[in-house]
């Protein structure tokens, strides 16, 4: 891949996990808690993604670990559908913030899946690979291809 291919933010955003490992790692944390706020959102969360979900994840090549958490939030969904069919409880204040809860997850995740996918070469279904430490220690032995 050229390097040309990827924007400057991702380039930002990939050369900092390159250097400081995924969120899992405990070089990533301590480099984290020392950024500015901005650098924060800009390193760790992606409006895009937050405003866009599944949508975005399919944009980036990212469909498998998108239609996960599509899946997760859409069975969630219907149990409280079924919830408040079956009690007849307003559960909308519930579902807002289960909506809410989806936006911020996928803004999260989304920078560290698409790291994985261009530099690492992982195509898995995990949305959450490299957010532990085990996780992102076997990652990090993968050998990296130029962004």
């Amino acid at each position: 891949m050229e390097k040309e291919s990827i924007n400057e933010k991702w380039r930002e955003r990939f050369d900092f996990l390159s250097t400081h490992g995924l969120p899992g790692t405990p070089s990533y944390t301590k480099t984290y808690r020392t950024m500015k706020f901005g650098q924060r959102i800009s390193i760790g969360a992606n409006l895009y993604a937050f405003f866009f979900g599944f949508v975005y994840f399919c944009i980036l090549g990212l469909w498998k670990k998108g239609l996960v958490l599509f899946l997760g939030v859409a069975a969630i969904q219907a149990a409280l559908i079924a919830i408040e069919a079956v009690a007849d409880i307003d559960m909308n204040a519930f579902a807002k913030v289960i909506n809410i809860g989806y936006a911020c997850v996928c803004s999260y995740l989304v920078n560290t899946a698409y790291y994985l996918r261009m530099v690492k070469g992982v195509e898995s279904w995990n949305p959450f690979q490299g957010l532990t430490r085990k996780s992102a220690e076997a990652v990090s032995n993968l050998p990296s291809r130029q962004y």
